[in-house]
């Protein structure tokens, strides 16, 4: 690894498994000082443990990302141990399929509280740091969900078109401050747990481990808002140019 990321300070919610756990690998073999967050504590922990084996900088945090207060509370801790938190990324999510009359209100409070005011209460929780010192970057994991309508997805493309939204909004509030915001979806099936729940066979013949689209992430982590900025980014084809360009 090149240590493009030495020394930044790097939030990744849903740290324990899949992609999430793919970027807080790939950010602390870059050289980032990571904060891994899940609600799997032990899982996450095994996740941090991990890369310090191999030299990298994680601390693990067992957190449900709806508990406002918790989640001010240990941002606020991230903030007073490090100083400053450069980098976020919003992955964490659920996801399931019913029709809309089988969805439950618990259902559906749920999978937007984890899926969309989790990215509400960490991004407002580094906004005021981010914006003092006019530098950072957000990434908020995105989806094919949320640009086109799923069937028995009402909730989940819910979730994923406020991303959009909320991601939108933020570039424009963040620009001044020379802060990037942008969206990432996959690209490309890639294998997760959430996938196993959600692929078909087709697709399951052409995933990919998301170490390799982890790339993409640190490209993001990097930008400004003169940079790559309010995009919604599919990761894979990132990574494809990157290569291209000799870059990862």
């Amino acid at each position: 690894m090149s240590g493009k990321l030495a020394s930044k300070v790097a939030i990744v919610t849903g740290g324990a498994r899949g992609i999430g756990r793919a970027v807080v690998t790939q950010y602390a073999a870059e050289g980032a000082i990571v904060h891994a967050i899940d609600q799997f504590g032990d899982e996450v922990e095994a996740v941090a443990s991990a890369a310090r084996s191999k030299g990298g900088r994680v601390t693990a945090w067992s957190l449900d990302l709806r508990d406002d207060r918790a989640v001010a509370a240990i941002f606020a801790e991230i903030e007073r141990k490090e100083g400053r938190a450069d980098v976020l990324v919003n992955n964490a999510g659920v996801i399931y399929f019913k029709p809309i009359e089988a969805t439950s209100v618990e259902d559906w409070d749920r999978l937007l509280d984890i899926n969309l005011r989790g990215p509400f209460l960490c991004t407002r929780a580094v906004a005021p740091g981010m914006k003092a010192r006019r530098s950072g970057a957000i990434i908020n994991v995105s989806s094919n969900a949320g640009i086109k309508g799923g069937n028995d997805e009402s909730a989940y493309c819910a979730s994923k078109f406020g991303i959009e939204g909320f991601s939108r909004a933020l570039a424009i509030e963040f620009r001044p401050y020379n802060v990037s915001v942008n969206t990432v979806t996959p690209g490309h099936p890639v294998h997760t747990a959430m996938s196993e729940t959600t692929y078909g066979a087709e697709q399951r013949k052409i995933w990919k481990d998301p170490s390799e689209i982890a790339p993409a992430f640190v490209h993001l982590a990097l930008q400004d808002a003169d940079g790559i900025n309010d995009q919604y980014v599919r990761a894979w084809d990132l990574v494809l140019e990157l290569r291209a360009k000799g870059a990862a």
